[in-house]
C-alpha cells in the first residue's frame, strides 16, 4: 500500500514538472514577440521626422540636416515625394535631365542670407532671406511645382535670367507675385508665403 502511494506521489510530481515546462514553452514565444514589438518602436519614432507640417511638407525637408546621415535621408525623401529624380551630388537631386534641380543645405553650412541663383536660372527658396533648400528652373512656360515636390514651399525667390519675368500662382491660378530680373525677393509676403503651386516664365 505504501509503495502504491509513493508511486502515486512520483506520478504527481512528474505531472507537475511537465505542466511547468509546458507553461514555460508557451510563454517564451509571447515574450519574444513582446521583445520584437519593443525593438520595432524606435523605427516608429524615426518615422516621425517625416511627418508633415502645416504646409503639408515633410518636416525633415523643412530644416537643415544636422548630420550626413540626415542629409541622405532628406535626399531619399525628396526622391520619394517627387519620383523621377536623380541624385547628382551629395546634396542635390535633378529632374528632367537637369531642367529642375533642388539643393539642400550641407550640415553645418552657414546661411548667407543672400540670393545665389546662378545666371540663366530662376530660383525659389523654402525660407525667407533665401534659406535652403533651393529649387531652380530655367524652362519657359507654365509648370506645376508639385511635380518636383515644391508646391506650397516658397518664401523667397530670385531671377537670374536676363529679359525674363517669372509669375507665381496659387492653387486657384491667382497671381501671387512676379519676380523680374534683376530683383531678388527676400520675402514674398504674408499673402503669398507657402502658397505658390504654379510658375510661368514669360518673355522667353
Amino acid at each position: 500500500m505504501k509503495l502504491n502511494k509513493q508511486v502515486a506521489r512520483i506520478g504527481l510530481s512528474v505531472s507537475a514538472a511537465l505542466a511547468a515546462a509546458s507553461a514555460v514553452a508557451f510563454t517564451a514565444p509571447a515574450t519574444a514577440a513582446t521583445a520584437a514589438s519593443a525593438a520595432s518602436s524606435p523605427a516608429s519614432v524615426a518615422m516621425s521626422s517625416a511627418s508633415t507640417g502645416s504646409t503639408g511638407v515633410p518636416s525633415l525637408l523643412s530644416r537643415q540636416a544636422r548630420s550626413d546621415a540626415e542629409l541622405r535621408d532628406q535626399i531619399a525623401l525628396q526622391m520619394k515625394i517627387a519620383p523621377g529624380g536623380k541624385q547628382t551630388s551629395i546634396n542635390e537631386v535633378s529632374y528632367n535631365n537637369g531642367k529642375f534641380v533642388v539643393t539642400y543645405a550641407l550640415p553645418g553650412q552657414r546661411a548667407l542670407g543672400v540670393a545665389d541663383c546662378p545666371a540663366g536660372w530662376f530660383c525659389f527658396y523654402q525660407d525667407i532671406n533665401f534659406g535652403y533648400p533651393r529649387g531652380k528652373l530655367s524652362d519657359c512656360g507654365w509648370q506645376d511645382l508639385r511635380t518636383y515636390g515644391w508646391g506650397n514651399r516658397i518664401s523667397s525667390a530670385d531671377n537670374s535670367i536676363d529679359f525674363s519675368a517669372i509669375d507665381y500662382y496659387d492653387i486657384n491660378y491667382v497671381n501671387l507675385f512676379t519676380n523680374y530680373n534683376p530683383g531678388a525677393i527676400s520675402y514674398v509676403g504674408d499673402a503669398a508665403n507657402d502658397k505658390a503651386v504654379f510658375v510661368d516664365r514669360v518673355w522667353c
